[in-house]
């Protein structure tokens, strides 16, 4: 073990005080007689300190001349360039002409690049090609002028050019020019103004100006020639950069691939194909490098989603699909034969929301290996009276609530017995009094058409007016809209509260039988072609869908009457002059009344083929009723319209020949 000076001083005075005890002589020792403290140091400052603090830093400087040599054989020229840039000591060592071969060897190592031009040193033409900063700002600038020897940036570039047909005609052939793109003036022809200062300088100086030219304009050819080998050289760098950056990412996207198979989607990645996947995550594919772990990690979180929708998407291709259509073919079946003992229904769902109820998703949704048949649905058809009970009592909720009745139209004697309460409260005994409100005679809605339906109704029609997505669109418990406006494109007319209110009656309490009773015949102030036609209050509702609900040049209901009730002293003769109208089979809906009640089958020129295909029923043999019931105001049987017309001053009533 090494022993420290102060341990060694110390174990030599500890032995000299046992000799003094073994010659019996008392030694009196003080500390502060026999303890010198060093002589402090003289801590250097001015010129002196920093040139030592230099030498201690100086590293390649304390190289000798000849391991310098071996170093800068080995480097390339644009680190020669950053090194001569580093210090004086060597600036002045690489710019001697004896380290003129380094430059040359350094620029030999640049596979393809054009030997140094003869107006260049071999520092400046590294400067020219390898430094990509402006030559005066020092601001980036990507683009060399090769014939003008010069790299500006875009200010510079306005600063220090000048355009070609500027300079005089007879110096033109002698002047170095090259192609630059000036901003948005777009690319022209230009010269460097220093470079046209110096060449008129000494062409106003020369004595023989026609030798002087004839020597520039070989001059300018011969930089024009190297400047072209240049320009090849800089684009096959290009190439070759390029070649490269795809590489990298030909790596990156295997390693992204490999690694998502690891995790269990080859399938998918087979299925859809690479580039579809690239376009769903462009981002992770763009960078030119090699992929880390911890890059992979961060990005993760989004491929599980996006690697989940795919899987999905093959699933709802290659086995959802099939599975829905055998559970189409079976609800088809259990629709269209009523055996006995099984349940009554007044309306059934369609096959896309049957597909997300919770026994038929789980079937459809088994593994892929799961071998389906008709027993599974057959189990899961004999929990549909309570799946139904909960699925229609949502519809009724929603189509309650898109019946608004104005607060003005109340009456103030039934206000007390309104059927549905004036707060909002989102509970469920207010739903069960919304849903009060669909057995009103304003309860009418309307689609696309131009028919109005009633509650259950609307939904028999719906379906064939609205894009509903298809069976195979339906992934999971996914339906694509949230309200039942959206899904099925069902509305509320609000001027049907006001034909009501019209007749008399408090639209927040009268029913359709209500409605009956009266026995009301109105006409329409709004428009102007039909002012003495007069109708009942389902062909009022008609007629306001038709005419009135996409009619903007209307005025607003709160502010002007749109309808006038017929005086009851006329209701006897227009009802003399009333006959039913005509038969309208092929205009109107049909619902089967031989198929069990399922949403959206409600049927128009198609009704008859249904019965033909499926029941074997002939139009003749049809009976309304026992076959057939129709839906919508326009299935019901409307009295023709009457035309008032006053004549010598008497009011006379005439049936129209047209609806």
């Amino acid at each position: 073990m090494v022993q420290l000076r102060s341990a060694t001083k110390r174990v030599a005075s500890e032995q000299e005080n046992i000799d003094a005890d073994d010659n019996g002589a008392t030694v009196e020792s003080s500390p502060e007689s026999d303890y010198e403290p060093p002589v402090k140091k003289r801590r250097r400052t001015g010129v002196a300190a920093r040139k030592q603090k230099a030498r201690k830093h100086r590293g390649l400087s304390q190289l000798c001349i000849d391991e310098l040599y071996i170093v800068f054989a080995f480097v390339y020229p644009m680190d020669l360039l950053n090194l001569a840039r580093t210090c004086k000591y060597l600036r002045s060592f690489l710019m001697y002409k004896s380290s003129q071969f380094l430059w040359k060897d350094a620029l030999g190592r640049v596979e393809n690049l054009p030997d140094c031009p003869a107006d260049l040193t071999e520092p400046q033409y590294t400067n020219l090609v390898f430094y990509n900063r402006c030559h005066i700002c020092d601001k980036p600038a990507t683009t060399a002028m090769w014939n003008l020897r010069r790299r500006y940036c875009s200010a510079c570039r306005t600063q220090r050019l000048c355009d070609f047909c500027t300079t005089a005609w007879s110096t033109r052939e002698a002047l170095p020019y090259d192609t630059v793109t000036m901003g948005k003036n777009g690319s022209g022809v230009y010269v460097d103004k220093d470079q046209l200062d110096l060449f008129m300088h000494e062409y106003d100086s020369s004595t023989d100006k026609e030798q002087f030219l004839e020597e520039r304009r070989k001059s300018r050819r011969i930089i024009h020639m190297h400047a072209y080998s240049c320009l090849e050289w800089q684009r096959g760098q290009g190439r070759v950069k390029r070649f490269d950056l795809e590489i990298l990412r030909k790596e990156r996207q295997t390693s992204i691939f490999e690694r998502l198979k690891k995790h269990g989607y080859g399938p998918e990645i087979e299925y859809f194909g690479c580039r579809a996947i690239q376009d769903s995550y462009k981002s992770a594919f763009k960078q030119h490098t090699h992929l880390a772990d911890s890059e992979w990690e961060q990005m993760w979180p989004k491929w599980v989603d996006i690697m989940h929708e795919y899987r999905l998407r093959r699933l709802d291709t290659t086995c959802y699909y099939a599975r829905r259509k055998l559970l189409g073919s079976e609800y088809d079946k259990y629709v269209r034969v009523q055996t006995p003992g099984t349940p009554i229904f007044d309306l059934l769902p369609h096959v896309a929301d049957l597909a997300t109820f919770p026994p038929f998703r789980n079937i459809i949704e088994a593994p892929e290996d799961t071998q389906i048949s008709e027993e599974p649905f057959a189990l899961a058809f004999a929990q549909l009276p309570v799946l139904v009970d909960e699925w229609k009592q949502q519809l009724d909720v929603g189509l309650a609530e898109l019946v608004k009745i104005p607060p003005h139209l109340t009456w103030q004697d039934t206000s007390s017995r309104q059927v549905v309460e004036s707060n909002n409260a989102e509970s469920d005994e207010s739903n069960l009094k919304n849903l009060a409100k669909l057995h009103l005679a304003c309860a009418v809605f309307r689609c696309r058409g131009s028919d109005l339906f009633t509650h259950r109704e609307v939904f028999f029609a719906a379906m064939r007016f609205h894009t509903y997505p298809p069976v195979r669109g339906y992934v999971g418990n996914q339906t694509g809209a949230n309200t039942i406006q959206e899904r099925f494109n069902i509305s509320f007319l609000e001027e049907i509260p006001y034909i009501v209110h019209t007749c008399g009656l408090d639209p927040n309490v009268a029913t359709a039988d209500d409605m009956d009773r009266r026995n009301a015949r109105l006409t329409c102030l709004a428009c102007s072609n039909s002012p003495n036609i007069i109708m009942d209050w389902r062909d009022a509702m008609l007629h306001a869908n038709q005419r009135h609900a996409h009619n903007s040049a209307l005025v607003p209901l709160s502010e002007s009457p749109r309808w006038q009730v017929i005086s009851n002293d006329h209701i006897e003769a227009i009802q003399a002059i009333e006959t039913s109208a005509e038969d309208r089979f092929q205009n109107g809906f049909r619902r089967c009344l031989l198929c069990r009640p399922r949403m959206g089958d409600g049927l128009r020129e198609e009704f008859v083929y249904h019965m033909q295909s499926c029941h074997g029923l002939d139009m003749m043999n049809l009976e309304e009723s026992v076959h057939y019931a129709c839906l919508g105001l326009e299935g019901h049987s409307l009295p023709n319209r009457v035309e008032m017309v006053e004549e010598g001053g008497q009011m006379i009533f005439r049936r129209l020949q047209h609806r």
